[in-house]
């Protein structure tokens, strides 16, 4: 999580070499105030392997965020998926929050949390 105007910027590279390897990453992240956040992924099948990147992120107030997914199949039998989603809190997931007692700033709290975990 960023906030106010910090930078964060995450960078890798995985690569699968091995018959049959896999892997599986999962990235989340939060953004809010005046921060900015940039995540580059980069898969490379190599062999016969799975592959798969998921980057999701919650957009606040004046935030940026970046995700910049790539993958290289470099085998025939290489089965790599990429993913990027970011977007903001649905007003009525607040307000359905809200109704059950939480305050605003609560109800954001226990969303933002949720999606981390």
């Amino acid at each position: 999580m960023t906030h106010g105007s910090q930078t964060a910027e995450t960078s890798f590279q995985v690569d699968l070499d091995g018959r049959d390897c896999s892997a599986n990453i999962i990235s989340r992240s939060v953004a809010r105030d005046d921060s900015r956040q940039i995540f580059y992924s980069k898969i490379n099948g190599n062999n016969c392997c799975k592959g798969h990147s998921e980057c999701d992120g919650i957009i606040m107030d004046r935030a940026k965020i970046s995700a910049v997914p790539e993958i290289t199949a470099n085998h025939l039998d290489a089965e790599l998926i990429h993913e990027a989603a970011i977007g903001k809190i649905a007003g009525d997931q607040i307000t359905k929050l809200m109704t059950l007692g939480l305050t605003e700033a609560e109800a954001e709290a226990q969303i933002v949390n949720g999606f981390l975990k």
